[in-house]
């Protein structure tokens, strides 16, 4: 069985990397073309819609994580029955959640021209915004099968078919961009890419899985009750971290202006391809840790939440520090200067993204065992202290002001109590010694940065040169992490498990 978890997260991991680096340089040159051919209105529409469709997702209750953490047990025991009756049950919430989602969406519409500050016509807005709801409400018809395969830890299924798709959406916008300028034809394209997705995805899992093509017959045999307990949990977290992490778009539209969200959404990109492919490791962990949680005692996973402990700060530390010291460069070499933010904007972009990925290990945890009813208020109390401090923030400081504001309300709030929650409920021990790896990291990352600040100043500026730096990063975290760490268990066994991949790849 561990060999198996391994195996599978491994093939999981590699895979959806390829598949993500892809995806990855052909957004670049699609985004180039986009800001060539169509003005940051455009652009700030694009990220916009985007967080206003992620609000309208609080109707999926947090769904998603439901379904997978039901699906373990029985896949684990390869209770195909069972499997059938959840997979069902899920299904018909999830259309029921689709209808209700474009309901709400379509009652949206008279506020637009609140919302949004643009001089674009406000026809064509409307117009815009359907289709992006569209698009997000195809998307709820295949949740139930993506959820099945990421219980199996077939989740590179997945990612063959978002590559596939993918690759022909990027080629399809370029071309639309470069020969008709059309912004409808745009997300037309993205919406016909969504809907081959859930096709595809449905089809395949059928033949995977033929036996979920069986009629359950009898009383389903599913506690609604509980699921339902579950659902009510993860819906009041849901919205919560909704407000957190999909309303920055939205209030400097309101607060700034939208082709600000524009130039914002340049950064964003990059930063949401990274995490794209910490995604690609965090779902393949997730189903490993889910499967983990129905066989392990709670000092292998403890030990196991130290090893990822380690390995996500390292990786937020290194992310971190390279987009605060490349950021500007590479956008001033891809886009152009006249698509740049300040430097202060950029910090806090940067240290977003170390701050969300350095306590990852935390929520996912909590995720695959279950653990909803234990933290359903707490995003709510980061969401008031994000939105107040947004909008003080964001009169006096602008864009840095509403971007830091949701780094502020994670620290006053969900970073220091999820761990205690964790550790009391799943490994029955004190949270003390997560606290002194956490702050024994950060040093290393102070450390690290600033021997990184000291090495930009002497590397000449230049594409060839952002890649030679980030790698002279990396080389220079490794070394920091590997001096001070070299003794800790954490740190000998990613060390393992790199080398047993290598040795696998060799073969």
């Amino acid at each position: 069985m561990n060999n198996s978890r391994s195996k599978n997260a491994t093939l999981n991991i590699i895979l959806g990397c390829i598949t993500q680096l892809g995806i990855l340089l052909l957004s670049f040159l699609s985004r180039k073309i986009f800001v060539h051919f169509l003005s940051a209105d455009y652009l700030g529409i694009n990220g916009l819609y985007g967080n206003i469709l992620s609000v309208l997702a609080l109707a999926e209750l947090g769904l998603g994580n439901v379904t997978q953490f039901f699906l373990y047990k029985p896949v684990a025991d390869n209770n195909q029955g069972k499997i059938c009756q959840l997979i069902n049950y899920f299904r018909k919430l999830y259309c029921i959640i689709a209808v209700v989602v474009f309901v709400i969406g379509m009652c949206i519409v008279p506020f637009l021209k609140v919302i949004i500050n643009s001089e674009l016509p406000q026809n064509e807005l409307i117009i815009y915004y359907m289709i992006f709801l569209l698009n997000s409400c195809v998307t709820y018809f295949s949740a139930d099968k993506i959820a099945l395969l990421a219980a199996y830890q077939d989740n590179r299924l997945t990612k063959y078919i978002t590559l596939t798709v993918n690759f022909f959406l990027q080629i399809g916008q370029i071309i639309i961009l470069a020969a008709w300028h059309n912004y409808v034809l745009y997300v037309l394209a993205t919406l016909v890419s969504s809907i081959a997705n859930v096709v595809i995805t449905n089809l395949l899992c059928y033949r995977r899985y033929p036996y979920l093509k069986a009629k359950v017959s009898g009383k389903v045999d599913v506690d609604k009750a509980y699921i339902i307990n579950n659902l009510k949990s993860t819906f009041v977290y849901k919205i919560g971290a909704t407000i957190v992490n999909n309303t920055d778009n939205i209030l400097i539209s309101m607060m700034i202006s939208t082709a600000a969200v524009g130039l914002y959404s340049n950064y964003y990109m990059v930063v949401s391809g990274v995490q794209a492919f910490l995604t690609i490791i965090t779902t393949a962990l997730i189903s490993g840790i889910g499967n983990l949680s129905t066989s392990a005692n709670k000092i292998r996973k403890h030990e196991v939440f130290d090893i990822m402990t380690m390995f996500y700060h390292f990786i937020a530390a290194f992310g971190g520090v390279s987009f605060f010291l490349l950021f500007n460069e590479l956008i001033s070499i891809w886009l152009g200067v006249q698509f740049l933010l300040d430097q202060s904007t950029v910090f806090a972009i940067a240290f977003s993204f170390y701050l969300t990925n350095a306590i990852s290990p935390i929520w996912m945890f909590r995720e695959s065992n279950g653990l909803f009813n234990k933290v359903k208020y707490l995003l709510l109390v980061t969401a008031v202290f994000n939105i107040v401090l947004s909008i003080i923030l964001g009169r006096y400081f602008g864009m840095f002001g509403i971007l830091i504001a949701t780094s502020i309300a994670r620290i006053v709030t969900q970073v220091w109590y999820e761990p205690h929650v964790l550790f009391n409920n799943l490994f029955g021990v004190s949270s003390i010694s997560y606290w002194l790896k956490q702050c024994k990291y950060f040093a290393l990352s102070l450390i690290s940065g600033a021997f990184c600040i000291g090495i930009s100043e002497v590397i000449p500026y230049g594409f060839v040169f952002i890649i030679i730096k980030a790698i002279v990063y990396f080389g220079l975290f490794v070394i920091v992490f590997s001096v001070f760490c070299y003794r800790d268990s954490e740190f000998k066994e990613i060390k393992k498990m790199i080398d047993r991949i290598i040795k696998r790849r060799r073969k």
